[in-house]
């Protein structure tokens, strides 16, 4: 029993210096990265597809960032009912080693909210830049992309070192009792692979022995053996030792590949929404996407504000009156019903896609944002600042309205920020004048190069409105908004600013008086004149009726009316036409009566307040239509496939993957051939112990082993499989060059076509705008007292309304289209480039008519290979494969 101790104890001590236990985990993890690392660095010098700054672990301020050790990791929190069978298992306590690292309840990084860059509010602020550099950060998606990249690696870091040479030390320790024996085997031994197939091992044996029963002796035996295995038919070619190894450097070079262009097609998603083909990226709502929700969400609120407040006018219209058609203002009430129900709806979605988005990025739904992009602000056709103040002098207005309320206790101070705020508005319209003058000759020579593509497809047959190219129409346009129509429009609000400044900086009682007396300053007089309001000086008040009336002359008519008798048994037409002629006196005299001309002079000021409100609101959206752009794309389809051929890294990939398929043809016909192998094996040793007897022991032995091709059965099938699939391959590929043939057509004609429609566009937001203009005038400038609103005006005003709402509407989309297809030619033709930050730089070669290439991106110098490789334009066919042919028809 003590020699059994003994041996248990020599055991051990061989266990531990022989280094059984291994190295430990973190050795190896940091092994496998130098191994990963070296050769990612080693395939990643291209400059067409250089990764720059390549790292696996994610950054400390990620969501994905683990904290923890990662040869250490703490067991995550478990489900209950699950975690009992880690305890307790068929009656057998479980280890308590699975707690040695201890638990956590963090999946996530624990910290990552802190490093996020908030605003005042609490919210991100996302805009395309942000947005993608927060996907870098967050997205599973793109660190997925970047492990499977790594692993890529892995497998060639496997293949190489199948050809390194490769030491092994085993051996086994083993104790008799019987024969009170106890021995001890070591073998070390060292191999290594050839490219021409061959194996060659070397090992050295040592076996000592020691002997307890009657006189103890030792016995030490030691061997060296070797052996070369060389293939002769099966495997002895390079072409075939050195296809695992040729076909992972090949994948991995794909890989590399395949991530730069995941990473320009995460660029174009996170932007656009739009996935182009081939990157690999998953689709979904771009930051474009969002950006147009908020405007479209912008403009809906817009028509709700103008078909409110001419609601309320034909309300008044209506009291008075003079619109005596119900329906009118049961359409517009409609109206306005279905578009906040409408615009509740945008708002929803807009919501969702906002959450759906933030978490596409890789962060959770609950985080607020805002989303706020300068690309799309020229999108913003008014002002939302406008919108907002409009939307106050909206809800005041509304206030002064109500007769029997007093005005709000806030009002001098309300008047005088809407004043302050809209003086703002104006110096933003002086800025958006100055916008549009910069931008007038790139907007001239844009319409010159568009008159040429247009030319050409009225001269095929296609019916195109010329004033859409017409720059002489564009010119008359831009002297009416400079010289006339902004003049007029901002000499009328500061004429109101003036009125308003007077009731905001005099006390009510001191404005009545003036109001009744009639005296006002200079400034005062002329800014009243300057508003059309002269009428106001004498009898202010009534607008409802939209004719000045003096009381005494209303009460003198309505006497003269009561005294004529009328008949009471049948009256005529005239005596009917008499009694409606009583009544409607008998309504001006109770409104003259009750009015107070103090609030009627603060409604009439409020109302052409808001009118020009509006009418600021169209100059903007005039203004910002002209000054939009687009940057020019006259590729022609032909042009861009060719450039395609030349750099898109997909077709690379479709090109050499086309060859390994070709390989696969030869290799599996290798395993057609016969097993013939020359084996060498060789050994020389000695035996020595404490006898003292020394014998030397060798050995040379050669081995020919073969296998015939009796039944192949298995390896025919696979050889014609790969056949098959080799031809398979052939069509794939030129359907895959035909198919990005067709995407770079569609992509060039939709530009050309979108580029047309934004012109539609903006011709159209451009009419749409003047018949809301139009329909403004007509209802502030309404029939006078008898008359009637024409019954279609309500429709007229709500279709101008609408018109003006989808108009916008269209044109960004058309933009934001234009801009999208511009992104995905660049992918599509393999010149798409971004910058440290994974930024698109755009390329200059869109814009060029010619587009012989793109600047050239050179790769490494290529060492040329020393074996010829003949590429024959028409390879000779073998006789006896064409005898077969001709048999076969």
């Amino acid at each position: 029993m003590n020699r059994f101790v003994c041996f248990l104890c020599f055991a051990a001590i061989i266990t531990i210096l022989g280094g059984g236990v291994g190295c430990s985990r973190q050795h190896y993890r940091m092994k496998a990265d130098r191994e990963v690392y070296s050769i990612l660095r080693e395939g990643n010098n291209d400059p067409r597809w250089r990764i720059d700054d390549y790292q696996i672990a994610p950054d400390v301020t990620s969501r994905m960032f683990d904290p923890y050790h990662p040869d250490e990791e703490p067991m995550p929190q478990d489900d209950p009912t699950a975690h009992q069978k880690m305890r307790w298992i068929a009656g057998m306590q479980g280890s308590p080693e699975w707690y040695e690292h201890g638990c956590t309840q963090n999946v996530e990084n624990p910290r990552w909210r802190q490093y996020l860059m908030l605003n005042e509010k609490g919210e991100i602020p996302l805009d395309k830049d942000s947005a993608l550099e927060l996907a870098r950060l967050h997205s599973n998606e793109y660190q997925t992309r970047l492990e499977n990249l790594y692993t890529t690696a892995m497998v060639v870091a496997q293949q190489r070192f199948r050809y390194d040479t490769q030491f092994r030390g085993f051996g086994h320790l083993s104790y008799t009792e019987s024969s009170d024996r106890l021995s001890n085997n070591a073998t070390l031994a060292i191999q290594r692979r050839t490219a021409a197939g061959a194996q060659w091992v070397a090992e050295l044996a040592n076996t000592v022995t020691w002997t307890f029963t009657g006189q103890t002796s030792w016995q030490m035996d030691s061997i060296v053996n070797a052996s070369l295995t060389q293939p002769l038919l099966r495997g002895a070619s390079r072409k075939v030792e050195l296809a695992s190894l040729t076909q992972a450097e090949r994948s991995f070079l794909y890989a590399v590949r395949e991530m730069v262009l995941f990473q320009q097609g995460h660029y174009t998603r996170v932007v656009t929404g739009s996935v182009p083909t081939g990157s690999g990226a998953s689709g979904g709502t771009g930051i474009y996407g969002l950006l147009r929700e908020q405007i479209q969400i912008q403009n809906r609120k817009q028509y709700i504000i103008g078909l409110e407040e001419n609601l309320n006018r034909m309300l008044a219209m209506f009291e008075a009156n003079q619109v005596t058609d119900v329906t009118q203002i049961a359409e517009m009430r409609q109206d306005l019903l279905s578009n906040q129900s409408t615009l509740l709806g945008q708002v929803n979605t807009y919501q969702s896609n906002i959450e759906s988005y933030i978490r596409s990025l890789g962060l959770p739904p609950d985080l607020n944002v805002s989303i706020n992009d300068p690309l799309l602000e020229q999108f913003q056709l008014s002002s939302p600042e406008l919108m907002l103040l409009t939307e106050d002098v909206v809800t005041l207005l509304a206030m002064i309205r109500k007769k029997d309320e007093p005005l709000p206790g806030d009002f001098r101070e309300r008047t005088k920020d809407a004043v302050r705020r809209a003086r703002g508005e104006l110096i933003v319209l002086g800025q958006d004048l100055d916008i549009l003058q910069k931008s007038v000759p790139e907007r001239i020579e844009g319409l010159k190069s568009l008159e040429t593509v247009l030319i050409e497809r009225i001269a095929s047959g296609e019916r195109i409105d010329p004033s859409i190219y017409d720059i002489n129409e564009f010119e008359t346009r831009l002297n009416d908004l400079r010289h006339k129509d902004i003049p007029k429009n901002r000499d009328r609000l500061r004429a109101i600013f003036t009125i308003l400044d007077m009731f905001a900086n005099t006390e009510e009682a001191e404005l009545r008086e003036m109001i009744q007396n009639r005296s006002f300053d200079e400034p005062v007089q002329e800014a009243l004149k300057m508003i059309n309001r002269t009428e106001a000086v004498q009898t202010p008040g009534l607008g409802i009726f939209q004719q000045q009336q003096d009381l005494e002359e209303i009460s003198l008519r309505l006497e003269t009316l009561e005294a004529t008798q009328d008949s009471p048994v049948a009256k005529t037409s005239e005596q009917i036409r008499r009694e409606e002629q009583r009544a409607e006196a008998r309504k001006i005299i109770s409104e003259l009566q009750r009015r107070d001309e103090y609030r009627e002079w603060i409604r009439h000021v409020f109302t052409e307040f808001q009118n020009e409100l509006v009418l600021l609101s169209l100059m903007q959206t005039r203004t910002r239509l002209e000054s939009m752009t687009l940057v020019p794309v006259s590729i022609t389809a032909d042009d861009a496939f060719r450039i395609a051929a030349e750099h898109r890294l997909d077709w690379m990939n479709e090109r050499a993957k086309l060859v390994d398929a070709w390989r696969d043809i030869d290799i599996s016909a290798d395993r057609l051939k016969g097993v013939l192998d020359l084996r060498l094996s060789g050994s020389a040793g000695r035996r020595d112990g404490n006898n003292g007897r020394i014998g030397d022991h060798s050995e040379l032995q050669a081995t020919l082993e073969w296998d015939t091709p009796l039944n192949r059965f298995a390896e025919m099938m696979t050889y014609r499989t790969r056949q098959i699939d080799y031809q398979r391959a052939r069509r794939a590929y030129y359907m895959y060059v035909d198919s990005v043939n067709l995407e770079l057509r569609n992509i060039v004609r939709n530009l050309q076509m979108r580029r047309i429609d934004f012109e539609i566009n903006r011709n159209a937001v451009r009419i749409a705008t003047t018949r809301v203009d139009v329909m403004q005038l007509r209802l502030e400038q309404p029939p006078g007292r008898g008359g009637r609103l024409d019954t279609n005006a309500a429709l007229q005003l709500i279709n101008a309304l609408n018109g003006l709402l989808n108009s916008q509407n269209n044109l960004l989309n058309t933009w934001v289209q234009y801009q999208t297809q511009r992104m995905l030619l660049d992918y599509g033709m393999g010149t798409m480039k971004l910058d440290d930050r994974g930024r698109w730089i755009e390329s200059d070669v869109m814009g060029s008519a010619a587009a012989s290439a793109p600047t050239p991106i050179l790769a490494p110098e290529v060492v040329p290979l020393q074996i010829p490789v003949p590429f024959l334009e028409t390879p000779k066919l073998n006789r006896r494969y064409v005898e077969e042919i001709d048999v076969r028809r």
